[in-house]
């Protein structure tokens, strides 16, 4: 369709080979602005233009054999001013790849292969106009409003005492100049002298009479003359200086005159701004919802033994990643959304952490690669192999379904993951979220070019740091960052540093309550974890199991966080309601949602049923640790950060009793070694741990008189504990367990 008349546009061309054997190239290319609308002068309506386009034989062809013609990104008086086209390139055998470029007016023909595009791992923005004149007018320390600034650009009128002065100084000095020229071309006394000689003493009287008269003539003419020429002068003067005045005049007129027309465009543009703003504001303040909760409300009086916690991802350690069930479920307990969001080969945004489909959903490859109808109805993520087959499985949710149901109940840290994701969301949040700063933070890696953006507009901003970021790097970022986030991995050296810049931290991603310990501890006031329920507080959740549903439950701690390799395997069919650790070596599993065990002035007791599937050798175990002071990993023949004790039931069936010191790897056996019956492949042992003030008791119940005893042992009282592989190497043989209880003594 033709650009209709009066409107520029500029033809370009773009050429692509086939990566395969370097001939034409087949595929499309999207082309679409930066900006919803353009408004161009003279024209009505706005244009929304752009489109997909297809290579014809290599070449880009506009769907009729002609070339494409695309609108120019600096027509004079457009508005925006500032904006640029973006280019998504989907060559067929190749990833889609996106590039920004502009175009000029007076260009002839534009070929985009020419053009620089930047590669897809970089930020990919455009630079934006530098300061305005009225800026730098500031900057030089001049005090005023925009009109200040445009009067001092015309100079003052003249003054007109000065001229005056001037023109009459200059016929004075011109009549005395004439006066003197006179005296000096007639001397008077040679003449009186000459007559002397030649005449009588009355004939002297007559000379000297005629000649003061002469002299007086002379006088008379030479005053006439000079008085004609400052005249004449003063005309010339005072005409030159008319003319001038007038052409001043008439340039300062011209300037005013562009000035105020600038200034006019400017402050109509200005006044169009803030009454789309004002419309928008008004709009919101009537038909959207006040913030319930804000940001700055929700951080308020946070402190190191007060921290706030958000739930990374949704809370995906315990539902699946960022999906609607994890945002209710999280919403719901009082805690702030982490929110990740890419955009899908239609423009919609879905929240989704990585850039493909390939680890959270059943799909495969970029989510820029769909539709957004495809993503709606034929994908749906897979936390059932993270957290369990009791899950069903969830589809992906829109960015703008999360605004409308939480935007102002709760904070939410929203943060576009693929270059190509952050214009989109900016714009959404422009148009149809202008209430969104209240109770959005605008979360970004410290290589981000957004943080103008985010905070001309109001958003607070959360800034994360890689181990390698330097001082240097934060102190440019510094003036437009209000939260500092840093990894769990970093040193505590790196994490006092940050800290002691002054600025609110917040640490991710956190799934142990001994890692807020620490992370507090170091001045941290801000908790972004997976399991936000679990880490936010110091109580048992639960004493006693429901395995059989195949849910994980919160606090359930692998050796490995947030991996489906160490992820706790439940059982189904005819194990149903059996658990093991599908991992190796000496893999154990921390059982946080029964922890700490709180017990009765006597003590406490923990039963459990334990098999092997498939016997291991002989003298191979497994079994259960408790006693531990911290919810830190604990593996057996592993140096572990805290003490406590492990069970130990050999395939041989002789059952003991070790307390396992921190620091050490080797386990160190109290009381006697128990001669139970050797276990049966498959078939179910019962076990209970009594644990009092003064003593600890291993038994194993499924039948008669097998138990350790009391032993008289204090060494470790702590509330932890959880299942272990011990000594497994065979993940054939390894241990299963069913039906904790936990009690009272």
């Amino acid at each position: 369709m033709p650009f209709p008349e009066g409107v520029p546009s500029v033809p370009v061309r773009y050429s692509i080979t086939n990566p395969a054997d370097g001939g034409p190239g087949e595929g499309t290319l999207q082309l679409m602005p930066t900006v919803p609308a353009i408004r161009i002068p003279g024209q009505e309506g706005v244009f929304t233009g752009g489109g997909t386009y297809r290579f014809v034989d290599g070449q880009l062809d506009n769907g009729a054999g002609d070339q494409v013609r695309l609108l120019p990104t600096n027509i004079d008086g457009a508005n925006p001013a500032v904006w640029a086209w973006l280019g998504i390139e989907q060559i067929n055998g190749q990833q889609p790849r996106h590039f920004y470029f502009t175009l000029d007016a007076d260009a002839v023909e534009v070929d985009l292969g020419a053009v620089q595009q930047l590669a897809p791992d970089l930020a990919q923005y455009l630079a934006i106009p530098g300061e305005s004149a009225y800026d730098a007018w500031r900057r030089a320390g001049n005090d005023g409003d925009e009109a200040d600034f445009l009067a001092s650009l015309i100079g003052p009128p003249g003054d007109i005492t000065a001229a005056n002065e001037y023109t009459d100084k200059a016929v004075s000095e011109g009549l005395a100049a004439e006066v003197q020229r006179a005296n000096d071309a007639y001397d008077p006394a040679g003449a009186a002298a000459a007559a002397r000689a030649e005449a009588v003493d009355t004939a002297a009287v007559d000379a000297t009479a005629k000649a003061n008269s002469a002299q007086a003539a002379a006088i008379s003419a030479a005053s006439a003359d000079a008085t004609a020429k400052a005249n004449a002068a003063q005309d010339a003067a005072i005409t030159a200086a008319a003319a001038d005045a007038t052409t001043k005049a008439a340039n300062a007129q011209s300037a005013a005159i562009n000035a105020a027309s600038a200034d006019a465009t400017t402050k109509a543009g200005n006044a169009q701004s803030t009454a789309v703003s004002t419309a928008a504001s008004s709009a919101a303040t009537l038909y959207l919802p006040n913030a319930i909760q804000t940001v700055d409300a929700y951080l308020a009086g946070a402190t190191p033994s007060s921290p706030r916690f958000f739930g990374h991802r949704g809370g995906g350690m315990v539902r699946p990643e960022h999906t609607l069930v994890g945002y209710r479920s999280t919403a719901a307990m009082g805690f702030a959304l982490e929110v990740s969001v890419n955009v899908d080969a239609s423009g919609e945004l879905w929240c989704l952490h990585d850039l493909t489909l390939d680890r959270t959903t059943y799909q495969t490859g970029a989510l820029n690669t769909y539709t957004t109808e495809e993503v709606g109805q034929a994908v749906l993520t897979n936390g059932r192999t993270l957290l369990g087959p009791g899950w069903t499985d969830q589809r992906m949710v829109p960015l703008r379904q999360v605004l409308d149901e939480f935007l102002g109940r709760i904070p939410i840290l929203l943060e576009p993951k693929g270059n190509d994701a952050v214009v989109p969301c900016q714009t959404l949040l422009d148009t149809s979220y202008p209430h969104a700063p209240r109770s959005v933070i605008w979360k970004a890696h410290i290589g981000t070019l957004s943080l103008p953006w985010a905070k001309a507009r109001g958003y607070r901003t959360w800034v994360y740091l890689d181990p390698g970021t330097t001082d240097a790097t934060m102190d440019s970022k510094d003036s437009m960052v209000d939260y500092w986030g840093v990894a769990t991995t970093f040193t505590d050296q790196r994490i006092q540093q940050v800290v002691a810049r002054g600025k609110p931290v917040f640490a991710w991603p956190v799934y142990r309550r001994s890692q807020v310990a620490r992370l507090t501890g170091l001045g941290v006031v801000g908790i972004m974890s997976s399991d936000p329920r679990y880490v936010s507080t110091n109580l048992p959740q639960r004493t006693f199991s429901r395995w059989g549903l195949a849910v994980k439950e919160s606090g359930g701690t692998p050796t490995l966080d947030y991996d489906t390799a160490y992820a706790l395997a439940f059982g189904e069919g005819a194990d149903a309601g059996w658990v093991s650790i599908n991992a190796l070596p000496n893999q154990s599993y921390g059982l946080g949602t029964y922890s700490p065990i709180v017990g009765s002035a006597a003590g406490y007791r923990i039963a459990f049923d334990m098999k092997y599937k498939t016997l291991p050798a002989s003298t191979v175990h497994g079994g259960y640790y408790f006693g531990k002071v911290s919810d830190d990993p604990y593996r057996f023949t592993t140096a572990n950060a805290t003490g406590g004790y492990h069970v130990v039931m050999r395939a041989s069936g002789d059952m003991q009793l070790y307390r396992h010191t921190a620091g050490v790897t080797a386990g160190t056996q109290i009381g006697s070694t128990v001669a139970t019956t050797t276990p049966v492949a498959d078939t179910a042992m019962s076990f209970q741990i009594d644990v009092t003030p003064t003593t600890v008791e291993l038994r194993r119940t499924d039948s008669a008189g097998w138990t350790t005893g009391p032993i008289a042992d204090t060494t470790y009282r702590g509330g932890y504990h959880g299942l272990s592989n011990g000594s497994i190497t065979d993940l054939a043989t390894r241990p299963h367990w069913r039906n904790l209880v936990i009690t009272q003594l």
